[in-house]
């Protein structure tokens, strides 16, 4: 499909202030001269791990502003989109204190099903919209092109349905929940799986690209890629977890750096956010604290192998700066100042960091631990156990705000009485997934299955909901999945994403307004940070899948 120019006026990048210290600019349009807005334009600095993304205006026009991590040297500059032919310029030299102009006429193309989100793929697939929402789960894991990629009959598809479950999840139900691993699910999922790629179906997988958006915001997004060591390469056909490559999931920054965790590697990285430098940090706990690796051989199309059961995921800081992040059995600590670990032998992938940097952590049986990282004791707390457990955060008052997904509800718990309260969110088995906190106390966090951003005042007991597609229901069409929340005070912003189709979304605290903005690659994003030194608007995303990278967004 032609994105057509918006009809109103735009005094864009191409006009603004930033345009005149610009190295690169241009204009984008069809073959037919037609303007094109919302046009993502990659420039790659040769030699470096770093890319640069910026968006055409309803004129067609793009601009690379002066303060970006655009610098002189010779650049490819590249746009790839799953509906026009790709072009790429080779060898363009940029020179400071000179505008390179560099313009792009685009023909229009006929596009492959391995240049699709799994959206656009669930989307144009028959069926109804239960249907969908159960199939369309499957990308948590593998992409879909796999799920379509072969014909099975109905026992085939059983077997392989009741395998990805899970034999633990496989065989019972939550019903507080949406997540389609439950026994409930095998057989309506079997049985479409069976009606849309049986015996004789088609090898043709049928999608529909959802437009991009093309309103006058999009042309603010600077977008920035820093390439990490193992980051890999697309294959459709990959397994969450291989191990042959980095798969980053949370990111933390300070005023220098920007720390990340992999989640299926004892690495902890680091990447200097001034020249992109990477540097990784491989973790040694002592053999007594040591997991087993307990790794399964993969059982589909021989992937090599599949994910361990247990890796880091939350990261935070301390009070003194030092970065804290969690495995299931382990808690741990890198002091930046001595590159030294701490290790603590009570941990959670999920945590959170009292006022005097304590490791809060819970799991599903029922039992809140507090591991004293000044002593190293670790306190129980038996709680009621759950049905899944997500995200956990620890406010100004040391109370633990739980989400647990599984129940459809967030728990607060409070360290002084040692008193638990439930709080159901207003949508039941929405998926509270995962989030962030304000100053006020207050959790933003993301809605998985129902498609929505939510705001938690603990104080007040109160949940509000936003759909972060406005006038869609909960889990309808288009599917949208908000994995994680992050705050920006400064800005008044609160940013979600969809995990579903590579969009994020911008919503204003003031106005409540959200904005959608497509991503320049298709990010699988789990995690979003507000960098809160940095001068304008910025949002860092460790983009999960192959190929793997740091991302910072930022606004004009």
């Amino acid at each position: 499909m032609v994105v057509l120019a918006a009809a109103c006026s735009y005094t864009g990048p191409a006009g603004s202030d930033d345009a005149d210290e610009a190295l690169l600019g241009g204009r984008v349009t069809s073959s037919a001269g037609e303007a094109l807005a919302g046009i993502p334009v990659r420039a790659h600095r040769e030699s470096s791990n770093i890319t640069v993304s910026v968006y055409t205006n309803s004129q067609g026009e793009y601009s690379f502003p002066g303060w970006s991590d655009l610098s002189a040297g010779s650049h490819s500059v590249a746009i790839e989109l799953a509906d026009f032919e790709p072009v790429r310029r080779e060898g363009i030299m940029l020179s400071a204190g000179q505008t390179e102009r560099l313009d792009f006429s685009l023909q229009t193309r006929e596009p492959s099903v391995m240049d699709v989100t799994a959206t656009d793929i669930v989307m144009a697939l028959p069926g109804t919209e239960e249907q969908k929402f159960m199939l369309i789960q499957c990308d948590n894991c593998h992409s879909m092109q796999w799920v379509l990629k072969d014909p099975h009959t109905r026992e085939e598809w059983l077997a392989i349905v009741r395998r990805m479950f899970g034999e633990s999840r496989g065989s019972r139900n939550t019903p507080g929940t949406r997540a389609v691993r439950q026994k409930q699910y095998i057989e309506p999922l079997t049985d479409y799986l069976t009606s849309i790629r049986g015996p004789g179906s088609s090898d043709q997988i049928p999608f529909q690209l959802r437009p991009r958006p093309t309103h006058d915001a999009v042309a603010r997004l600077v977008v920035t890629e820093y390439d990490i060591p193992r980051g890999g390469s697309w294959e459709p056909y990959i397994m969450r977890g291989d191990r042959r490559f980095a798969w980053p999931h949370d990111i933390i920054m300070d005023e220098n750096y920007a720390y990340y965790t992999d989640h299926y590697t004892d690495i902890l990285g680091r990447l200097d956010k001034k020249t992109g430098e990477v540097k990784e940090f491989p973790l040694s706990a002592p053999p007594e604290m040591e997991r087993e690796e307990n790794i399964a051989p993969g059982q589909i199309n021989a992937t090599p192998t599949r994910e361990p059961r247990r890796g880091t995921h939350d990261i935070l800081f301390d009070p003194q700066g030092r970065v804290v992040f969690g495995r299931r059995d382990l808690s741990i600590r890198f002091d930046p100042s001595t590159e030294q670990f701490t290790y603590w032998p009570s941990g959670g992938g999920m945590f959170g960091l009292d006022p005097e940097g304590n490791v809060w952590h819970v799991i599903d049986e029922g039992s809140l631990f507090k591991v004293d990282t000044t002593t190293g004791e670790v306190k129980e707390y038996k709680i009621p156990p759950v049905d899944g457990i997500y995200d956990h955060e620890v406010d100004s008052q040391a109370r633990s705000i739980i989400n647990v997904w599984g129940n459809g509800l967030l728990r607060v718990f409070d360290p002084r009485t040692e008193e638990y309260t439930d709080y159901p969110t207003p949508t039941p088995q929405s998926g509270p997934r995962r989030g962030d906190m304000d100053s006020q106390d207050r959790q933003w966090l993301g809605l998985y299955w129902a498609g929505r951003l939510a705001v938690f005042d603990p104080n007040q007991g109160e949940i509000r909901e936003f759909p972060v597609i406005p006038g869609t229901e909960p889990f309808g069409a288009p599917f949208p999945m908000p994995y994680s929340a992050a705050v920006d005070e400064k800005n008044q912003i609160v940013w979600t994403s969809d995990f579903n189709s590579s969009r994020i979304y911008h919503f204003d605290m003031n106005t409540e307004e959200i904005t959608e903005f497509f991503m320049p690659h298709p990010y699988e994003v789990r995690d979003l940070t507000v960098d809160k030194f940095a001068d304008r608007p910025t949002l860092w995303i460790p983009d999960y899948r192959p190929p793997s990278k740091m991302v910072k967004v930022q606004l004009r």
